[in-house]
């Protein structure tokens, strides 16, 4: 369907026709004059921009994962266009439209060690504008090795069908009620699952093996899970936020004769680090399996 001026155009060209045949006295001029108005008019018209972006050009974001939005308004709304958004990289997407004037978009995490940059293109009828995404990039984990804490435990027998041995490595052991509340204290906690019950069970410990994290919670034997698996910093009265509850995003556990070692990876904000425990040493669990 035409527009207004490019109505005006076809009518002027068929001005010039009639002009022609009917020889009428005219100025030829003025003629060429309104043509080249009208067409000019539509052809500014149909480009007109018809989006444009209200939020920041250019977006940083950390290394993982995270969500973000742009927004943008409606200059000249056109009947049957749509707003569409693209990205030139594939770890951005998941685009929704579901909110007027605002687009959500996803950013996966940056498995590199150096950033990255990516660009979101958004379209409306014949406009469309940029918007430029950097995400920071994921370095190696520094690694922190410890040797001071030491290694306690309860045994809580027969949980879902699996021997269930609950490891506690700290700095500061346990309160009076054998409980993870010291006061300024440090925890790293092991829900593990075997298929072993403790071979004496009044010197309950671990048999020897290796165990791998389960961030699932899938209830594999030969795992711990993510559910109580976490490490823990105390505050000054023995309680732990939940911002201090940090789980573990990989892990095992290496059982020898004489020796225990934990090695996770877990997050401190946006910084990955690899922590090993290390403890040597005689050590038995408590038995809790009889309060179950």
């Amino acid at each position: 369907m035409y527009d207004t001026n490019i109505k005006k155009c076809i009518f002027a060209t068929k001005l010039i026709i009639k002009y022609n045949k009917m020889k009428r006295v005219l100025s030829l001029l003025a003629l060429v004059l309104l043509i080249f108005t009208a067409c000019e008019k539509a052809t500014e018209d149909n480009n007109k921009v018809s989006i444009k972006l209200t939020s920041t050009e250019t977006v940083s974001v950390s290394s993982g994962s995270s969500m973000g939005f742009i927004t943008y308004e409606l200059l000249t709304p056109v009947e049957g266009a749509t707003v569409e958004a693209t990205a030139d990289v594939d770890w951005i997407g998941g685009f929704d439209y579901k909110q007027m004037g605002k687009i959500m978009y996803k950013v996966d995490q940056n498995p590199l060690e150096e950033g990255r940059s990516g660009k979101i293109t958004v379209t409306y009828n014949k406009s469309s504008f940029d918007v430029v995404i950097n995400q920071g990039g994921n370095p190696a984990p520094t690694q922190k090795t410890i040797t001071d804490f030491k290694l306690y435990g309860k045994y809580y027998g027969i949980q879902s069908g699996l021997y269930n041995y609950y490891l506690i490595f700290s700095d500061l052991g346990l309160d009076e009620n054998n409980m993870y509340a010291v006061p300024d204290a440090h925890y790293y906690l092991v829900d593990l699952f075997l298929t072993e019950t403790p071979e004496d069970m009044g010197h309950i410990t671990i048999p020897v093996g290796t165990y791998d994290y389960d961030p699932t919670n899938s209830g594999f034997a030969g795992t711990f899970t993510e559910t109580y698996s976490w490490y823990q910093i105390n505050d000054a009265y023995g309680v732990a936020s939940s911002a201090n509850q940090i789980s573990y995003e990989s892990g095992k556990l290496i059982v020898e004769e004489g020796k225990v070692t934990l090695e996770v990876t877990l997050y401190f904000g946006d910084v990955k680090e690899t922590h090993i425990v290390v403890y040597e040493g005689d050590y038995a669990f408590i038995d809790e399996s009889n309060l179950q």
